[in-house]
C-alpha cells in the first residue's frame, strides 16, 4: 500500500490516521483490522508510564512493547509487531512532541528482533519489558550493483524456497548490535529466492531478463508488492521479480494499484 503520509509531516491522530484506517485510538500500539499497517506512537511522557523508547544512532529505534504493569508478554500489539512481516503489515512510526499535540510520521520502519530487559513499569516497580529493534526501512534497500556483481547462491530452488520462508517467518531474540545485520540477511535470503524462481523470467510481463549481468546472470529486481517500496524483508508470497520497466511501472504507473494486485494474486498462486 502507498501510504498517504509525508516524512517529518505532523498529522491529527484521530482525523488523520484513525478516522481513515481505524485502529485503537489510545495507546502505542494501534492494530487497524483492515489495512494493511500497525501504527505505532511514541513521544511525549512515555518515559513516565513505563516505556524507555531510544532513537540509536545508526537510524534504528529501540522502541519498549505494550503494557504498563507488571512483566510484559508476547500478545496483542507485541506479538503483531513481532509478526508484521509474515502477516503482510507495515509498521508505520508516529511520534508525538506535545502532550495533546499532532504526530509525526517518523517513517516505516522493519522488526529486526526484541529483547528482554528489566524496566520500570507506571508505578516504578522493575519488571520484564519486551524492547524491540526497529530498522528504517528505507535503509535496507539491496543496491542493483549488488545484484550486477555478486554471484548467486548456488543452491536447489527448494531449498532456497525454503531458506526463504524460514527469514520470513524469522522473530528469535536479536541483540540490539546486530538488529540491522539481521534484517539485511532476511531480506536477501528471500530476494535470492524470488530471483532464482523467476528462472530470468519477469513475473510481470512475461519477458525475458532484459540483459545480462556482468556475472553473467539475468537481470531482474526484487519488488516488494504489499510496500511498493524497495526495502524491507517481506514474505515470498508477497515478492515478484520484475524487469526494471514493470519494477518502475509498480511503483509510478497511473495503473501502479491494479498491477500490485494482479502480481499479488499470481504470486499467491505460485507460492500455494
Amino acid at each position: 500500500m502507498l501510504w498517504p503520509f509525508e516524512l517529518h509531516r505532523s498529522y491529527h491522530r484521530r482525523n488523520d490516521i484513525h478516522a481513515r484506517f481505524g485502529g485503537q485510538q489510545q495507546g502505542g500500539i494501534s492494530t487497524p483490522a483492515n489495512a494493511p499497517g500497525i501504527f505505532i506512537f511514541t513521544g511525549h511522557g512515555a518515559d513516565h508510564v513505563g516505556y524507555q523508547d531510544v532513537f540509536e544512532a545508526d537510524g534504528s529505534f529501540r522502541y519498549t512493547g505494550q503494557g504498563q504493569l507488571g512483566d510484559m508478554r508476547m500478545i496483542s500489539g507485541n506479538r503483531a509487531i513481532r509478526d508484521h512481516v509474515q502477516n503482510g503489515k507495515d509498521l508505520l512510526l508516529f511520534q508525538q512532541t506535545k502532550r495533546g499535540g499532532p504526530v509525526r510520521f517518523e517513517g516505516l520502519y522493519v522488526c529486526g528482533g526484541w529483547e528482554i530487559e528489566q524496566q520500570p513499569d507506571m508505578h516504578g516497580q522493575p519488571r520484564q519489558a519486551i524492547v524491540f529493534m526497529l530498522v528504517p526501512q528505507n535503509g535496507l534497500s539491496i543496491e542493483a550493483v549488488d545484484l550486477a556483481t555478486e554471484t548467486p547462491p548456488d543452491l536447489p530452488l527448494v531449498e532456497l524456497r525454503e531458506r526463504a520462508f524460514q527469514a520470513a517467518l524469522a522473530s528469535d531474540e536479536a541483540s540490539p548490535r546486530v538488529a540491522l545485520a539481521n534484517v539485511r540477511a532476511r531480506s536477501k535470503a528471500v530476494r535470492d529466492y524470488v530471483l532464482a524462481r523467476a528462472a530470468g523470467v519477469c513475473e510481470g510481463c512475461r519477458s525475458t531478463a532484459p540483459f545480462l549481468t556482468t556475472m553473467g546472470q539475468p537481470y531482474l529486481e526484487a519488488h516488494h508488492i504489499h510496500k511498493l517500496s524497495d526495502g524491507g524483508p517481506d514474505h515470498p508470497a508477497s515478492v515478484a521479480a520484475l524487469c526494471p520497466n514493470c519494477h518502475r511501472q509498480a511503483h509510478f504507473g497511473a495503473d501502479q494499484v491494479a498491477l500490485n494486485e494482479v502480481l499479488l494474486e499470481q504470486i499467491r498462486i505460485i507460492e500455494k
